[in-house]
């Protein structure tokens, strides 16, 4: 029987300031950002400062003006402009089960100065953009979890 767990990479969001999430969710977590390549606009959050590299985990975040498309014929994806400037669908979120306690997370919140606040016990609703929310959940790694 396999005993291995998938695991998320990566995931993309978007935000109207791409640059200013990623270092709030960096500051609230511990991360690290980066400009991300693949878009000028682009940013990236890694998980840890502890693991930077794009065999990581991360998360990418991109301005809400681009979207990915298909490129007819390949699998291979390009950024398209959204018509009329600005994605303004629905927001976007993750979340985040993050090595701290419930108080830690409530200390990190109130330093990083954004809006916040627990949804129930062990489920703190953090705003990184009027369109991206990050749940972040109180845990400990899995011993497993990593090679």
């Amino acid at each position: 029987m396999n005993t291995a767990w998938p695991r998320i990479g990566h995931v993309s969001v978007y935000a109207h300031e791409p640059k200013a999430a990623a270092s709030a969710l960096a500051g609230l977590i511990g991360g690290q950002i980066a400009h991300f390549p693949p878009h000028d606009g682009a940013w990236v959050c890694f998980l840890s400062r502890d693991r930077v590299g794009w065999e990581f985990e991360f998360i990418e975040i991109y301005p809400r003006n681009i979207r990915l498309a298909p490129v007819e014929g390949n699998t291979r994806p390009r950024f398209v402009s959204v018509q009329g400037g600005l994605a303004t669908g629905a927001g976007s979120h993750v979340n985040l089960v993050v090595p701290m306690t419930a108080e830690a997370i409530e200390v990190a919140c109130k330093q990083v100065g954004l809006p916040y606040g627990w949804r129930w016990q062990g489920l703190m609703d953090v705003w990184l953009d009027e369109g991206l929310m990050v749940e972040l959940a109180p845990g400990k790694p899995a011993d497993h979890m990593y090679p």
